[in-house]
């Protein structure tokens, strides 16, 4: 396998972002293959469950690219550590758009973990370039009716902290998004599993006003490309991934639920990871 930091540009935005693009074993340029864009959970920076994914992908043959979204990592943008679902869009247009310019890739599909899962999913109804979509616990389906709305403060507080900011007047003010409290997200974000230099739980604080407005679910009334979701049997994300599944309109979909597994789980332990890849195999050699 043959691993490239790449650098691409997000074009709406004209700000640059770093990836890895990953090659597979014997890798012969003058051939084709098809490509998986991986993306990861919200906050996340390529070097988390996502590259755990795409290195799987990879040895399966595919072309991979995993990245820092726009504000996050190594990839431009500020203020810093914006979460906005416009944004995380763009930047898998943008990633589509790098891997399309390669002479060796053929098809491309995705594949989103968590808060990703759902960028990705609404990105396969609105890419035409994405041919296939996996989404493993995509965990938001209508954001205002989710326990995601834990992490959030009083939205008139937040509204006059992004006024006071944008005037010069005030600080960025940020959310706790991932505490240690929350048990079974410290076990993964605290430790060895997924700790990495430059991710914090940190976001700023107006990214609640967009996440709140985001309805996967009605967009997703729009999905028309293959579609596979996979959730645990124990994950708290469970319901938003069966709500985005069920607003699908067409047959042309799967929803597998791995026996014991939660949400963290799925981003890198076995044999839940293995098991995904049990169906994931099959869904993109028969898609792409």
């Amino acid at each position: 396998m043959v691993i490239k930091k790449v650098k691409f540009l997000n074009k709406a935005l004209n700000l640059n972002m770093v990836g890895v693009l990953r090659l597979p074993e014997g890798f012969d340029e003058s051939k084709k293959y098809n490509a998986v864009v991986v993306t990861g959970p919200m906050l996340s920076i390529k070097e988390q469950a996502q590259s755990i994914y795409a290195e799987r992908l990879t040895e399966l043959g595919y072309v991979t690219l995993v990245f820092d979204g726009t504000y996050f990592g190594e990839s431009e943008g500020c203020p810093r550590y914006q979460e906005l679902p416009e944004v995380k869009e763009l930047d898998i247009e943008s990633a589509v758009d790098y891997l399309d310019s390669l002479p060796f890739v053929n098809n491309i599909g995705g594949l989103g973990i968590c808060g990703s899962g759902s960028y990705m999913s609404v990105a396969g109804v609105k890419e035409n370039r994405l041919k296939a979509i996996a989404a493993i616990v995509p965990a938001i389906s209508n954001i205002a009716t989710s326990p995601m709305m834990g992490f959030f403060r009083p939205e008139e507080e937040v509204k006059k902290e992004k006024e006071s900011f944008d005037k010069g007047e005030g600080p960025i003010t940020y959310l706790n998004f991932m505490p240690r409290a929350f048990d079974e997200g410290a076990a993964y974000y605290y430790s060895s599993r997924g700790n990495r230099k430059g991710w914090t739980n940190q976001v700023a604080s107006w990214s609640q006003l967009e996440l709140i407005k985001y309805n996967v679910t009605e967009i997703m009334k729009g999905m028309k490309k293959p579609y596979l979701v996979i959730s645990g049997e124990n994950a708290w994300s469970k319901p938003s991934s069966e709500e985005i599944f069920s607003a699908v309109p067409h047959n042309n979909k799967k929803m597998v639920v791995i026996p014991e597994a939660s949400h963290f789980d799925m981003y890198d332990l076995d044999p839940f990871v293995s098991e995904a890849f049990k169906e994931i195999k099959p869904f993109f050699e028969n898609n792409l």
